[in-house]
């Protein structure tokens, strides 16, 4: 009985890295949470105070349907919580969104090519009323990766949302590359890419990286009006591995033109009010989270 359940485990997480082989780094968290949080400062005549953190939330479950193909579940979730405070009142309000990708990794059998296919539906929203299809969002993305050798690999793909503000297209580029036994580079561009240098192999990860995530949610205001979340991230990351598989991780940086700001329903013309999602000022950030890891690359 003991063996039985012993071989039943090495049996799913070698399915499981069969299935994270080729996906756009040299790692999958199976869990992922973290905390993000930065302060700063409105762009408004009574100097008000402002201060946003976001909460993550993201579960993958990657299925082996044969040596070729893997089908991929995801959960995305994110609460965005912003507030603004000046000498004459105070506002903290929460926005939301759950995203559900379902799709498919297809490998060659010359182990090439990969090919990565989600459809990815989504609910956005402050979720003061009843969810209803003004909350829905449907999107999509398709990703190809091409092997020249063990150390480098091409990306090429598309993303496309339909976002609150319209179509929302990103044509995706990447090259991976391990530079060395220690150095790598990865990622998908524009969205996110890290350089990445192992200080203690299998323990200790640091790097710079990028990050752009654009996004919107449902305003209950009776107009359907909407915010419009344009996140540009320059930072550097540790990441700490207190078991082969879980991690916890840590990041500072600086946002870049960042602010959520609010606009009227399927337009692309600014509201004044309300005045907690108009412009702030660009100020650091810190990340914390934990994740259940699996990486590729260790023995």
């Amino acid at each position: 009985m003991g063996y039985t359940f012993v071989r039943k485990i090495v049996v799913v997480f070698s399915c499981l890295l069969l299935s994270l082989n080729g996906i756009s780094q040299p790692y999958v968290d199976i869990i992922n949470t973290s905390a993000q949080s930065l302060q700063s400062n409105y762009k408004d005549a009574l100097k008000s105070k402002n201060t946003t953190t976001n909460y993550y939330l993201n579960i993958t479950a990657p299925i082996v349907l044969d040596s070729q193909n893997v089908f991929i579940i995801r959960f995305y979730g994110e609460n965005l919580q912003t507030s603004i405070k000046n000498d004459f009142y105070s506002q903290t309000n929460n926005l939301y969104s759950t995203l559900l990708p379902i799709g498919l990794q297809h490998e060659t059998k010359n182990r090439k090519w990969k090919f990565i296919g989600l459809v990815m539906p989504k609910l956005s929203s402050d979720f003061r009323n009843s969810v209803s299809s003004y909350d829905f969002q449907l999107g999509g993305y398709g990703l190809a990766t091409y092997t020249l050798n063990k150390k480098l690999k091409i990306k090429a793909g598309l993303f496309y949302n339909r976002e609150f503000f319209g179509n929302f297209f990103v044509p995706l580029f990447s090259i991976d590359w391990d530079a060395t036994d220690r150095l790598k580079m990865y990622g998908v561009l524009p969205t996110t890419y890290r350089i990445e240098y192992a200080l203690v192999k299998q323990k200790l990860y640091a790097g710079l990286a990028f990050k752009s995530y654009t996004r919107s949610y449902r305003l209950s205001d009776g107009n359907h009006d909407y915010v419009k979340n344009a996140e540009l991230q320059a930072k550097a990351f540790v990441d700490v591995y207190i078991k082969k598989k879980f991690v916890l991780f840590a990041e500072f940086g600086r946002t870049i033109n960042y602010s959520p700001l609010a606009y009227l329903y399927e337009t692309k013309t600014l509201l004044n009010a309300p005045p907690i999602y108009t412009g702030i000022q660009d100020a650091f950030f810190f990340n914390v989270g934990l994740a259940l890891r699996i990486r590729t690359d260790f023995k």
